[in-house]
């Protein structure tokens, strides 16, 4: 099967193009402003593979949780692009994808949340071993001794690296990746309808609306 993939929920947007689990090509451009660089990097890493949009077999979007825009962004592309293409689409699980790549069967997946929160997931063997949880860094809770991940645990280190083994700062192993996406995506098709982005919390402009009293 040929497929590619897409995240923006981080502040890296990242793509990749792979054929059956193995990647053809990957980019990632580490930028704000997604809706700026997300195309322009499907195009690239469709030519560096070799492949044409209406050759795959299926687009898989991630769908967080992470950034709101980035998401919603994601989620927008990947449906235009299937529309454009007939391509089906399939849903990728960003914590999923971040865990995917490291070399352990204990993971905790931590994307940093913003509001000094964190989105975290536990994962074993490479299947969710719990729910995805937003929480406060202080306010997380693992047995055993999991491998942390993630540009949560880089920010949150001190607070998290009594829960477990916390990779170098720079290791590769935080950033999310579309060749993770590779490794962790099921690949099943699903309805344009039904490729929902994944928030788990209130976006921060409907937080800010409810403080300010005359909003509208």
């Amino acid at each position: 099967m040929l497929f590619l993939a897409l995240d923006a929920s981080t502040p890296v947007t990242t793509v990749a193009v792979a054929r059956d689990r193995e990647v053809l090509a990957e980019i990632s451009v580490a930028a704000r402003g997604a809706s700026e660089v997300l195309l322009p990097a499907v195009n690239a890493a469709l030519e560096l593979a070799g492949a044409e949009l209406r050759e795959l077999d299926r687009l898989v979007a991630g769908t967080g949780p992470g950034t709101f825009t980035g998401i919603r962004i994601a989620v927008a592309t990947a449906r235009a692009l299937s529309l454009a293409s007939g391509v089906p689409l399939a849903a990728g699980s960003t914590l999923a994808a971040l865990a995917a790549p490291v070399p352990a069967e204990d993971v905790l997946a931590v994307i940093d949340a913003r509001r000094r929160e964190v989105f975290a997931q536990r994962f074993e063997a490479g299947r969710p071993a719990g729910e995805i949880l937003c929480s406060k860094p202080h306010d997380l809770r693992v047995e055993g001794s999991p491998v942390i991940v993630g540009d949560g645990a880089v920010r949150y280190r001190e607070i998290l690296e009594p829960l477990g083994i916390i990779p170098p700062d720079d290791s590769p192993l935080h950033r999310v990746s579309a060749a993770g996406h590779v490794l962790a995506a099921d690949l099943e098709a699903v309805p344009a309808e039904d490729l929902i982005p994944l928030y788990i919390r209130r976006p921060d402009a409907e937080v800010r609306r409810d403080r300010n009293p005359w909003s509208t």
